[in-house]
């Protein structure tokens, strides 16, 4: 009997919205405030939003549940007393109705005209900011799902601003963790996106200071493993996860901070068969082997001299990519092989 009671009394009082609005249950997403939408039929109303003079038009509970900015802006209050004034004007109305005598029945009908009022299409609300932005953000509010445009760097920038302005942060919770596990280079989370998106507030500060190192939004798209390593007139491709195991020197190329993963070209003055063979001991020595003795052989009459000359050039060049020393032990006795056979 006491829920039905309860139940009784929220009709009289308008339904679940009120819930909505009650102080501790209130909030964007919570789940108080996903049952008054639900049954506050104000939440389908539709809103006309001009964004940089581009007009969006989405529901009521489409904006207030994703989005802080909206939550604020478009709260009783704010649709009491600024879109259309119902509140004030009959107010007003019975206040006149009440000092010209006998005035209840008067002060209704005026306040009626009043509310009738309102039912004109308000104005849209502007916003000041980028239209392509918003709409990526409004897509988020529809659907839940997050995207951004990889090959519009820019048109990501202003998207995560925008959403940290409109205060979208279920959007940017979901950047922040894929983010965090791409430069972790883990392929799962370690734990939920709240606390993914956690550790990358730790780790690199704000918003603004993860665009501004480049961290964002780069490292939110998955890295590719080939890197382009360019010498001379030479392109060779080499697998990022295979350098950053054998080579020390790699290593710090690709991984002293964490948007380096995203490198995707490497310029060397190496001589290229040099380079060569460097890069076919890490990936495949039987392929260096292959490859050394097809050059020794294009040498008229295989040149001694140049033989002795091209095995040092080739363990200088593997000194200075810091192998691990058994790796490099192993590298060193294929050359001394090749150049003995």
């Amino acid at each position: 009997m006491a829920e039905e009671g309860a139940f009784k009394r929220r009709r009289a009082d308008g339904g679940c919205g009120s819930i909505g609005r009650s102080g501790s249950g209130s909030g964007s997403g919570s789940p108080r405030a996903a049952l008054a939408a639900c049954h506050d039929p104000s939440s389908a109303e539709p809103i006309d939003v001009d964004v940089g003079g581009t007009r969006f038009r989405a529901s009521r509970a489409t904006l207030v549940n994703a989005s802080t900015y909206f939550e604020s802006l478009l709260s009783e209050r704010w649709r009491a007393e600024g879109r259309g004034g119902e509140g004030k004007e009959s107010d007003d109305d019975e206040g006149m109705g009440s000092r010209g005598g006998g005035g209840g029945a008067g002060g209704r009908g005026r306040a009626g005209r009043g509310r009738g009022s309102s039912s004109t299409t308000p104005p849209a609300i502007f916003v000041d900011q980028c239209p392509q932005a918003f709409e990526l953000l409004l897509s988020y509010m529809r659907s839940g799902v997050t995207y951004l445009p990889r090959d519009d760097p820019y048109l990501c920038e202003k998207t995560l601003m925008l959403a940290e302005y409109l205060g979208v942060h279920g959007f940017l919770v979901s950047i922040k963790a894929v983010t965090m596990k791409n430069v972790s280079r883990r392929e799962d989370y370690l734990s939920d996106e709240a606390s993914e998106a956690a550790q990358f507030d730790v780790r690199f500060g704000s918003l603004r200071h993860a665009v501004d190192k480049g961290i964002l939004p780069v490292c939110y798209f998955p890295p590719s493993d080939e890197l382009r390593i360019k010498v001379s007139d030479r392109v060779f491709h080499a697998s990022k996860k295979v350098l950053t195991e054998k080579s020390g020197y790699f290593s710090r190329f690709l991984a002293s901070s964490p948007e380096d993963y995203w490198k995707e070209e490497y310029v060397s003055g190496e001589n290229p068969d040099v380079m060569e063979v460097a890069l076919q001991m890490m990936s495949s020595p039987n392929s260096a082997f292959t490859t050394m003795t097809e050059k020794f052989h294009s040498v008229s009459g295989q040149n001694v001299k140049f033989r002795h000359f091209y095995v040092q050039a080739i363990l200088t060049w593997l000194d200075k990519l810091q192998l691990p020393v058994d790796f490099r032990d192993n590298c060193v006795q294929t050359i001394t092989h090749t150049f003995n056979a």
